[in-house]
């Protein structure tokens, strides 16, 4: 049973998406426009890559490069940082997060076995549309604890934290016009 390049392609094609083909390999590229999200490039723009493995019995649908941590940032925003990743894999269903420590490289990833089944077209759409999503909701407390540490855990420390950022860059903003 399993699965195929092809039928990842046929999927896409009937869901009416634009991909890219990479001759002889078993994954395609594709990306999504967003609102929210940015990617390193500066582009409301959502990366994907979706493959195929295992002879087809094992599926991946990943946005590599979702986020580039600097190795100059302190070790107290890397935690803030893998606390966020780990809150949200908590709050979300499928999504994982790697981080590669050599370049700081943050990626989310779906994957799951296929094996003694088929893919279908809704379970691959869910997967593109849960990473694409998942990024566009959680992107500014992703960015937040990059950048200062900022690791909300509930609703209420969420409300504070934006109360203080909000704060925080009126002030700012206060003394960059000169009042």
């Amino acid at each position: 049973m399993a699965t195929t390049i092809e039928e990842v392609k046929k999927f896409l094609t009937e869901e009416g998406k634009k991909f890219r083909e990479v001759p002889g390999e078993n994954y395609l590229r594709t990306g999504f426009i967003t609102e929210n999200y940015t990617d390193l490039e500066g582009e409301k723009l959502c990366h994907l890559v979706v493959a195929v493995e295992e002879d087809g019995e094992f599926l991946k649908v990943l946005a590599p490069k979702a986020y580039q941590f600097s190795k100059d940032v302190s070790s107290y925003n890397k935690m803030a940082l893998f606390q966020t990743l780990l809150q949200i894999s908590w709050e979300t269903k499928m999504l994982q997060f790697e981080y590669d420590p050599d370049d700081g490289e943050v990626r989310a990833i779906i994957e799951f076995p296929i094996e003694d089944s088929i893919l279908t077209r809704k379970q691959l759409m869910r997967c593109i549309f849960g990473i694409t999503g998942i990024l566009e909701k959680y992107h500014d407390q992703i960015m937040d604890a990059m950048r200062s540490g900022l690791t909300p855990e509930t609703d209420q420390q969420r409300k504070q934290a934006f109360e203080e950022f909000q704060r925080l860059r009126r002030e700012e903003r206060r003394r960059e016009l000169g009042g």
